[in-house]
């Protein structure tokens, strides 16, 4: 029975990944680089488009330069966007049309642009986050968020199809090691990019070292052999805890990518990112994460941290948010499973001291309910981060720990729908709690505009 569960899970796998490449956009052609001077420039071919009619934005990074649009055959295109252009997000939205028209999404589009860009080493900015393209005189970071490739936004159905499969060649004259997500890193200044796995794409290009272990690989880590190994032992018992709480695979091996801000940090704070299979860390080397003496990283917060990221594997990559619960769905889940992997870890202590410092954090913090979100800039960082999860541990105290696993395992399942607040509603009463008892939680926990509250029943 357990190998015809494991043989039904690898067809499954491989019809997913085979709709997929069919479903799924094509980009190939050449990106230069010149990580000194901050310059990319790209003539990049879109194939396999969607059918999606007049109903879709072609989006692009803002600090790009359109230099055509073409077809299939070499036409060169009319498009709007240039002047009076409609901003999402960190792109500008383009559209070809012909006389007054908007035209149908072509199968077949090619996209030539240049973007020259600050390049940050003395003196940095104020701000640094997924959604810039970063220079800083010795790499260059671009991920998906900053659309540094062409996306295509479906507007019909409010998604963004970042995942592309990709043929590209990368060259960049001043940079010794070049990556893109999901391939492995290879050595300049040139080099052949292929995938046919769907990915989003992370190019990070500059003066940097790869370490490569059994189960990760290291960008610009300066690990010592031994340092490499201490911390994939704690990586791999991370993804072994989700693995076993969400009954789902975490899929394959991780690349860690370190790289420097373009804004000033502190010695104790970090930020990242994930773009799977890359969780990408700005701040705190990997290093300083290590206690060799006890062969693990130096404390729960860094266990929280990193456990946060690789959370995003499903909640981010398997299960996309969008909708008005977006950054519910992405970031409060996240960090929720970091809590529950944290106290897999280090014991119940750690989240009630976890508890204990978001209580005395929100104490004075009033919100606007989950329920009445109608936008997703609504759910700022400080909600997002530090109030949601604590509605999910509520959820866990109510409920019990095994109803809110079948949540967050069915939220997995279900991926693909709007995930808007009727679609917590419907997954968290799929997972076993009755109408009833949701409308009493709704109504004591929910719709709470003081954040002290949630706090009475923690």
């Amino acid at each position: 029975m357990k190998r015809f569960f494991k043989v039904s899970i690898l067809l499954l796998f491989l019809l997913r990944t085979a709709y997929a490449q069919q479903n799924t956009p094509h980009i190939s052609g050449k990106v230069d680089i010149s990580v000194k001077e901050g310059i990319i420039k790209c003539d990049l071919s879109l194939t396999k488009l969607p059918a999606l009619g007049k109903q879709y934005k072609i989006l692009l990074y803002r600090g790009f330069n359109i230099g055509l649009f073409r077809n299939d055959t070499g036409k060169v295109l009319k498009y709007s966007g240039f002047y009076d252009d409609k901003l999402l997000g960190e792109a500008a939205a383009y559209m070809p049309y012909l006389g007054k028209d908007t035209l149908a999404l072509p199968q077949n589009l090619r996209i030539s642009y240049t973007g020259a860009f600050p390049v940050y080493s003395d003196t940095l900015n104020s701000f640094d986050f997924k959604g810039m393209i970063a220079f800083n005189g010795k790499t260059v970071r671009a991920a998906e968020q900053s659309k540094w490739y062409p996306v295509i936004y479906d507007v019909k159905n409010d998604r963004e199809l970042l995942d592309v499969t990709y043929d590209i060649n990368v060259t960049c004259n001043d940079c010794k090691t070049i990556y893109l997500n999901g391939s492995p890193a290879q050595s300049g200044p040139a080099a052949q990019f292929k995938s046919v796995i769907p990915r989003q794409l992370l190019l990070f290009a500059g003066e940097y070292k790869i370490q490569n272990l059994k189960n990760s690989m290291f960008l610009n880590a300066d690990l010592s052999p031994d340092e490499a190994a201490v911390f994939n032992a704690d990586i791999t018992g991370i993804a072994s805890f989700y693995q076993n709480y969400l009954q789902t695979s975490y899929g394959e091996r991780i690349t860690f990518l370190q790289h420097q801000a373009i804004e000033p940090f502190g010695p104790k704070r970090s930020w990242g990112f994930v773009t799977f299979p890359t969780i990408a860390v700005a701040g705190k080397p990997f290093k300083s994460e290590i206690n060799m003496q006890t062969g693990a990283f130096v404390n729960n917060y860094s266990y929280y941290f990193y456990a946060h990221e690789m959370g995003h594997y499903y909640f981010g990559h398997l299960l996309e948010p969008n909708s008005k619960l977006k950054w519910f769905f992405l970031e409060s889940m996240a960090e929720f499973l970091s809590i529950k992997a944290t106290e897999n870890k280090y014991g119940k202590d750690a989240t009630l001291k976890y508890i204990a410092e978001r209580k005395t954090m929100m104490k004075d913090w009033k919100i606007k309910p989950l329920s009445q979100i109608t936008n997703p800039d609504q759910i700022g960082e400080s909600y997002r981060y530090h109030y949601a999860p604590m509605i999910l541990m509520a959820m866990e105290k109510r409920f019990g720990s095994k109803i809110v696993q079948s949540f967050c395992r069915s939220l997995i399942k279900n991926a693909g729908q709007d995930t808007n607040y009727a679609f917590f509603v419907k997954t968290a009463q799929s997972a076993g709690i009755s109408d009833a008892k949701w409308k009493a939680f709704e109504a004591e926990v929910i719709n709470n505009t003081d954040c002290k509250n949630i706090f009475d029943y923690l």
